[in-house]
């Protein structure tokens, strides 16, 4: 009987855990100076923008924003759509790479941020910051 209690209760508590874990939702923070609700689910923030933020002035923006910050740009790309910009912080070594996508969306224009390889808040909401205000958002 003893042995059987072991993993009953190994069962319970990872049933525990993933409950636990599916309750914790992402919770969207205001950002900028027209209050961009913006959401991080790890690797990445993402905000939804009005109509008048087209894709080509947000990653004009993202391009500005990273160069400013002394990253050097690997990757480049912007259509009427989508675009992103794909750049590399000042370091010697290229981790982490932050990737700037932007696409059209019903609302407006959707920005994703994220570093690669494992996310980072702080740094993906400072990065919005930056592009928001060279928006005037």
């Amino acid at each position: 009987m003893g042995s059987m209690r072991s993993p009953q209760l190994i069962g319970l508590a990872g049933t525990a855990l993933l409950l636990l874990a599916g309750c914790s939702s992402p919770m969207p923070v205001s950002q900028g100076q027209t209050n961009i609700m913006a959401t991080y689910e790890y690797p990445s923030l993402s905000a939804v923008l009005p109509t008048q933020a087209r894709v080509p002035a947000v990653i004009a923006a993202a391009e500005q924003t990273v160069r400013a910050r002394g990253y050097a740009v690997l990757d480049l790309a912007s259509a009427e759509e989508l675009g992103k910009v794909v750049a590399r912080p000042p370091r010697t070594s290229d981790i982490p790479t932050v990737r700037i996508e932007a696409y059209r969306v019903f609302q407006g224009t959707k920005v994703v941020i994220t570093f690669v390889p494992w996310g980072d808040n702080a740094s993906s909401r400072s990065m919005l910051d930056g592009i928001l205000q060279r928006l005037g958002l």
